[in-house]
């Protein structure tokens, strides 16, 4: 080995670092923290990790490549076996948990959950907007309740919040 050779291995293992370059693949399929990608060599991988680390932790970020693109991948160990998505063309999701707190961007739905136990930004906002229709209005010429046609707009405006927000 020429002393070049010799120095690069010698600082690999005073580091702990393998020479380990990034490939790109193809998403075959996504499973929970995991996904199936193919290489352009036709070979097909599984157990591809979506998250740094397997472990059972409930708190998580993870983005979930959509099922066609294209990731850029390396290994954690040099090996096979550990290989990690370190970039996507295009995701399906994103999630990000940490104890009662949650926050997910569903693009194949178009939604966003915002909650934090069992409380959701999107129950919220309908529960408000069903208490404002219901509102009983005391004036001093007697009570009265919110005109037909500002009910048709809440209506129409919890309709639109829907379409945005979870409300699970």
């Amino acid at each position: 080995m020429d002393k070049p050779a010799q120095i690069k291995q010698a600082l690999r293992d005073a580091l702990g670092v393998n020479q380990n370059l990034p490939f790109t693949a193809e998403v075959v399929s996504v499973e929970n923290t995991t996904c199936t990608v193919k290489l352009d060599s036709g070979l097909v991988i599984d157990d591809v990790r979506l998250c740094a680390t397997i472990n059972e932790s409930e708190d998580v970020f993870l983005m979930v490549p959509q099922i066609g693109s294209f990731v850029v991948l390396i290994s954690q160990t040099g090996e096979l076996s550990g290989l990690i998505v370190m970039k996507a063309d295009h995701f399906d999701s994103m999630l990000y948990k940490k104890g009662n707190f949650e926050f997910k961007i569903d693009a194949t739905e178009g939604k966003l959950t915002l909650k934090n136990g069992s409380e959701s930004l999107g129950k919220l906002v309908s529960s408000l907007i069903s208490e404002i229709q219901n509102a009983i209005i005391v004036t001093p010429a007697g009570s009265g309740s919110i005109s037909p046609t500002t009910k048709g707009k809440l209506i129409e405006l919890d309709n639109k919040f829907k379409t945005l927000l979870n409300s699970n």
